[in-house]
């Protein structure tokens, strides 16, 4: 068959132009980066329009759902302070105690109206706390349009009505009671006062349930929500993933077709330096292996460059799985020592809140002065590298941190952590002997520390926020110690281990005499010091394995784990007499409160841990009766109501 040199030489042209031949090399890349550039701009189209229109969605959902969820919250937390009070109008023999507690059940009602009816109206809402007279962050909230959602809320809010009408009938019968001399007699059960308050605690419970049903019919609707976002998400990264392949393909084929044009040049090249071998050394599989020109030392470089990439990336998995903080620390701590040979650094923890840092790697080292002057734990702003953010180094500038302590030959490091867009730590790197310190490889190894540090960042943001969240959630914010929300969170696991054990729990429930007094007479800052203090003194006089825990005001539950029959009562006596012994200073003098103590053990007083709960406050009220500041053991005759 006889060939047609036109068409041939018509289809050696189509070659031409598909496999570059013909064109410059700078065009042959040109070409490819503005294809490249193509399809990463389809891609980040595809993510910023799905993340524009998720942020959009979210927000909306953020300002309609969260606001009326946290209002139903309130109005709970609220209802169940009211309770609270209305059982300590019972409790309470005087009238003064009685009033007060009416008050503040009042107030506490008529704020859950408020913000009931907030809801329905739509407006600001301002979270104002009558117990510390503290208050939250505003926010605000539109109406609701839901039919159904506005008649749980106006039934609730209806229930909240009955309430307080009740609750005022109960304070005046209990007032008459008082005033006519049979305050004794007014004990929840018996009688039509307990009646009342078995209604009271009714109706607050139906209206508790009313707007815990609400919130989690709003936190359906987010639900709901979130599944729609996931969908809308999964199909954006299913486009996403799709474009990429497609990417991916025609840059490989691209790829191809490039390293095809430049074959037979580089080729040639290989030839030529073949030719001026002598034949003892093969300079191809030097350049292929470990040659010492650009293309063997790119290859080298490039190698090891992946390597550490490698090790860098699997190092962040590693650290996503580790369960706290101080297993990042240690983790870093290692690597820096053993993989890159920086045997001296030590990595500093900063508390933003507390304007602190600790020592957190090596951990036995925490609270001890080591290559820095103890000055920057206890203000954290006097370290160099934490306050400007920048890197600190001592090679070219040895005296630049005055509050290095050692040697002023040594070279010392300092790099900041950035967390959240403040520094949240620093990492310390010291050579004490300058002889072995050589400045470029010591820049290396750090570069290459800064890699990790940089990949640990935002692990360490997102363990921190949770420790933080958790924190806030289970301890009080005053005081530091544990909340009641932590007891009923704990309680079961606590109980179990003691039962497990064969062990008693001591229970002491603990209340500062006349602590409204202090109040009154110097402020509720004055207050506030006495509580700290207080709480201070209770943990000193405990283990660390005993739990202290902020019951509600000047209220503090001590739980003794494992201990022994009739011992509560000796760290009892250690307690009274180490507060009444305490002085808080305050301008012109100090103050002095003493503290009653009421004692009950578990399982030996009960089975129920709750029950247990109420023997220590009964004996507690017994000794505020039997003249305060004193420590008193529960007894059966002290209990002259129904079973808790």
């Amino acid at each position: 068959m006889k060939q047609n040199p036109k068409a041939n030489s018509l289809l050696k042209k189509i070659i031409n132009v598909i496999t570059f031949v013909d064109l410059p090399i700078r065009k042959k890349f040109v070409l490819f980066s503005f294809g490249a550039l193509f399809w990463l701009v389809i891609i980040s189209a595809i993510g910023l329009l799905t993340m524009f229109d998720m942020s959009a969605k979210s927000r909306q959902m953020v300002v309609k759902i969260w606001p009326q969820e946290k209002t139903a919250n309130i109005a709970i937390r609220k209802l169940r302070g009211a309770n609270i009070s209305m059982h300590n109008i019972i409790i309470f023999n005087n009238e003064k105690g009685v009033t007060a507690n009416y008050r503040r059940a009042k107030g506490t009602l008529d704020d859950s109206i408020a913000y009931l009816n907030t809801m329905l109206k739509g407006g600001q809402v301002i979270d104002y706390n009558r117990a510390t007279g503290q208050l939250s962050a505003p926010y605000s909230m539109s109406r609701v349009e839901d039919e159904d959602k506005r008649k749980s809320i106006e039934e609730a809010i209806l229930k909240i009505k009955d309430i307080a009408k009740l609750m005022e009938e109960i304070t005046g019968a209990r007032l008459n009671s008082i005033k006519n001399g049979t305050a004794g007699s007014a004990i929840p059960g018996t009688g039509t006062l307990g009646d009342k308050v078995t209604e009271y605690d009714l109706l607050t419970r139906d209206a508790v349930t009313l707007l815990n049903d609400y919130a989690i019919a709003v936190g359906k609707e987010w639900q709901k929500f979130s599944v729609t976002m996931k969908l809308w998400f999964n199909i954006a990264i299913m486009a996403i993933g799709l474009t990429f392949v497609l990417a991916a393909l025609l840059s490989i084929v691209f790829g191809i077709l490039i390293s095809r044009s430049l074959e037979k040049p580089i080729r040639a090249i290989i030839g030529q330096i073949k030719s001026l071998s002598t034949g003892e050394v093969d300079l191809s599989k030097k350049l292929a292996v470990a040659s010492k020109d650009e293309l063997g030392v790119l290859s080298n470089e490039f190698n090891k460059l992946m390597d550490t990439i490698g090790h860098v990336t699997s190092f962040k998995k590693v650290i996503e799985e580790d369960e706290s903080i101080e297993d990042i620390y240690l983790r870093l701590g290692k690597i820096f020592k053993d993989d890159l040979k920086l045997d001296n650094s030590v990595i500093y923890e900063v508390s933003n809140s507390k304007n602190t840092m600790r020592v957190a790697y090596p951990s036995e080292a925490e609270g001890t002065e080591l290559y820095c002057k103890r000055d920057i734990q206890l203000d954290c702003d006097l370290c160099r590298a934490k306050r400007t953010g920048h890197p600190v180094s001592s090679i070219d500038y040895p005296d630049i941190c005055k509050y290095y302590s050692e040697a002023a030959e040594e070279t010392h490091v300092c790099v900041p952590v950035i967390i959240g867009g403040n520094v949240g730590g620093v990492v310390q790197f010291v050579c004490e002997r300058p002889e072995s310190c050589q400045v470029t490889d010591l820049e290396n190894k750090i570069g290459r520390a800064r890699q990790y540090i940089i990949e640990a960042q935002p692990v360490l943001e997102a363990k921190r926020l949770m420790r933080t969240l958790k924190d806030s959630a289970f301890r009080d914010a005053m005081t530091g110690l544990y909340n009641r929300r932590f007891l009923e969170e704990s309680f079961e696991n606590l109980i179990a281990g003691v039962l497990r054990r064969g062990t008693t729990l001591g229970l002491m429930m603990c209340d500062l005499d006349f602590f409204k007094q202090t109040n009154d007479q110097y402020g509720h800052d004055v207050g506030d010091m006495v509580l700290k203090e207080t709480s201070n003194v209770i943990r000193k006089s405990v283990r660390s394995s005993d739990l202290v825990i902020r019951y509600g005001g000047e209220e503090f539950l001590v739980l003794l784990i494992d201990t022994k029959p009739e011992d509560s009562i000796a760290v009892a006596e250690k307690i009274r007499d180490s507060i009444e012994k305490s002085k808080v200073k305050i301008t012109g003098g100090f103050v002095q409160k003493t503290i009653s103590i009421g004692i009950s053990e578990f399982p030996i007083d009960t089975q129920n841990f709750w029950e247990a709960v109420k023997y220590a406050d009964v004996a507690l009220y017994k000794a505020k009766e039997r003249g305060r500041n004193k420590v008193l053991r529960f007894a059966m005759d002290m209990w002259v109501g129904e079973k808790y």
